[in-house]
């Protein structure tokens, strides 16, 4: 079930309606009961995924807690990360293992013919076990207790608005969360339908227009100007942000209905004065995921410039394989750790012109991005480095047609405009919460029909729409 389906609109009102008109004390078993359903709308088979990642890390962390040998309290954590682990690597590297065997075997002239596989990805199967893995970690460092109900914890791995895509969320801020009662607050309801229906337009306005000219100019590259490849690039660093921040718009705020407070997952990004301080604004969840969890145990920023350089490729790596089984993705990854490092060998200095150095500072690392996004959204790393070689050598080539209108783009542009206001009053440290609650409330009000009306006016919906799928739900 897609946030921008209309099934969902209708899900979401009826989960939430029972939500408040339920006791209590049975509040966070009907979370439960609509998160499953939720994921199994799917595919219901592999919600016994999701029971098992629920069911191993549960057992483990009770283990952990029981042990008091350190030695033990390793070896059963271990256990939990390797299921999960492996669990995970099957289907999402199974494909991208037999390939490297059979490409190598290639290389050595042996005459060897792997199997050819095709494993349907789990939706959601990288952020639940992320999620649960850092539980099991937490309560092996102690930094938080064992949940002892098993259902409670399967809510907290479970919560149906972050659950496919994110936030990837701490045991210390969620699972207290999902399993205390909440009552109805008009002010907290608001808001977060605000902030859903700024989700919404971020997906279903911009993300999904964007979609089309993206979409049009790689698929046809060959045929495309320079020009046509870097605006589509330009164009498709929009359309993921929108589409990732979209949903975690979304999901922050249908959880912030219910009374549940996630963390931010997106702090505009393209404000960024270095391609480190992109990282410390993008997918905030998985960036600090990494962070605490691999990052620090390797040693962090401790020890010789060539130990830092090392740790910080190690996760950049790491992050790389993540996002995909493909090489495009391990060479995205490794770019970006990379430019981090190249980042870390000149010193910071007090520059005569501040404001204009931050300007130029963060024009340059959306440069920058640029690159690293061309790699990430082309069909390949060789199609990647024949497109950014194009882009000098035929910038005036005769662009090809794309189907993309005057009027499209139009649109596309005006509402990217909006956005950009909107990034610009958010880095100000204000929302538009804030703002609109020192209107009067009949312009309130109007603000937020006009809100409505201008999503269903220009998010591409068209005849017979099939909801649009975000694009990490592939991740």
């Amino acid at each position: 079930m897609l946030f921008n389906s209309f099934s969902f609109l209708i899900f979401f009102p009826v989960v939430t309606l029972l939500y408040f008109l339920l006791p209590r004390r049975v509040r966070w078993v009907w979370l439960l009961v609509a998160s499953y359903f939720f994921y199994m709308n799917w595919n219901a088979e592999y919600a016994l995924l999701l029971a098992a990642c629920t069911g191993v890390t549960y057992a483990c962390a009770l283990g952990i807690d029981a042990c008091a040998e350190k030695r033990k309290r390793k070896a059963v954590l271990v256990c939990g990360i390797v299921f999960n682990v492996a669990m995970l690597a099957y289907f999402k590297y199974t494909g991208m293992f037999l390939d490297v065997v059979q490409r190598l075997c290639d290389f050595v002239g042996l005459s060897v013919q792997m199997p050819r596989v095709s494993i349907l990805l789990p939706v959601g199967i990288s952020f639940y076990v992320f999620q649960a893995l850092g539980y099991m970690i937490d309560v092996y460092k102690g930094k938080t207790p064992p949940e002892r109900n098993l259902f409670k914890y399967a809510l907290f791995v479970s919560f149906f608005p972050q659950l496919v895509a994110g936030p990837i969320e701490r045991s210390g801020r969620l699972l207290k969360q999902v399993a205390e009662p909440h009552d109805f607050d008009y002010r907290r309801v608001r808001d977060g339908l605000l902030i859903m229906m700024l989700g919404f337009f971020e997906k279903v306005v911009i993300a999904d227009r964007a979609c089309m000219y993206v979409d049009a100019v790689y698929r046809d590259w060959v045929s495309a100007s320079g020009a046509q490849i870097a605006l589509a690039t330009a164009v498709f660093a929009v359309q993921d942000l929108c589409d990732f921040a979209g949903y975690s718009y979304i999901a922050i705020g249908a959880a912030k209905v219910l009374g549940i407070n996630l963390m931010t997952n997106f702090r505009q990004p393209y404000f960024a004065h270095s391609v480190k301080n992109f990282w410390a604004r993008w997918h905030i969840s998985l960036s600090t995921w990494f962070r605490d969890y691999i990052y620090f145990p390797l040693g962090a920023g401790r020890g010789s410039k060539k130990r830092q350089a090392f740790n910080t490729m190690v996760v950049y790596t790491i992050s790389g394989l993540w996002h995909g089984a493909a090489l495009k993705y391990v060479a995205w990854g490794m770019l970006n750790g990379a430019l981090q490092v190249i980042e870390g060998l000149f010193p910071a200095r007090r520059p005569k012109h501040p404001r204009l150095h931050h300007l130029a500072s963060v024009l340059w690392t959306d440069c920058l991005i640029l690159v690293t996004m061309l790699v990430f959204r082309a069909g390949s790393l060789t199609t990647a480095l024949r497109m950014l070689l194009k882009i000098p050598t035929q910038w005036l080539a005769a662009p090809a047609a794309t189907g993309f209108s005057g009027m499209q783009g139009l649109c596309l542009g005006v509402c990217v405009a909006v956005l950009f206001t909107i990034e610009l009053i958010h880095e100000k440290r204000r929302t538009l919460t804030e703002m609109t609650d020192r209107l009067p409330g009949a312009v309130r009000g109007a603000l937020y029909l006009a809100a409505v009306m201008a999503i269903v006016i220009f998010g591409v919906w068209g005849p017979g729409y099939s909801a649009q799928a975000f694009i990490y739900f592939q991740f």
